[in-house]
């Protein structure tokens, strides 16, 4: 009889911390904390003004580092109210954009999620194709995939549209840390 009681105290205990706290449920979590800042995004802005200023036959190719891009995110982020996408890190690896967030699912439930993409431009365009999606240990439902997808792929164009001043973007390049971004100046 005491075994039993015990079996579903620690039943009931178990629960109680998956629903509070996502550390038992577990899922993606990313390889190395990357932390957001100001001074990267300003890093970032002032690169590429001196990128502008250089170009003699108004292309460009910028890069971009993984705290950079974390930080221009959560900056997009933070203007939109009551988002359920938290403490993004952008992590380029694989040849692909890693994104690994917090997601809240419910008022009393976070789980830590990844959505992995391919990058490439074509006429101008920056195409974002989602390869992977986890939201901590369970399945994605097909809208919540769809409304992640388009959220997280116009974050990430207006990210860098917004910060390349909507120039025509020819090549994207993922490596090991970070992003290479060719293109065409706008003639103004």
């Amino acid at each position: 009889m005491r075994s039993h009681v015990l079996i579903t105290l620690i039943a009931v205990v178990v629960l109680a911390q998956s629903c509070c706290c996502c550390t038992l449920l577990g899922g993606p979590q990313p390889p190395y904390a990357i932390t957001p800042s100001d001074e990267a995004i300003q890093r970032l802005r002032e690169r590429w003004r001196t990128v502008v200023d250089a170009s003699t036959d108004d292309t460009f190719t910028i890069t971009v580092t993984e705290e950079e891009m974390t930080s221009l995110l959560a900056n997009k982020l933070a203007e939109q109210k009551e988002s359920p996408v938290s403490q993004p890190q952008v992590h380029f690896r694989n040849g692909r954009i890693e994104i690994y967030a917090t997601v809240t699912v419910a008022e009393s439930l976070a789980l830590p999620g990844l959505a992995a993409f391919s990058a490439t431009a074509a006429g101008g365009e920056i195409s974002v194709t989602l390869e992977e999606i986890a939201l901590g240990p369970l399945p994605v439902p097909e809208p919540v995939l769809e409304a992640l997808t388009e959220l997280l792929n116009e974050s990430i164009s207006r990210s860098i549209m917004a910060e390349i001043d909507e120039n025509l973007v020819t090549d994207i390049q993922i490596e090991e840390g970070e992003m290479t971004i060719s293109g065409q100046l706008k003639s103004d």
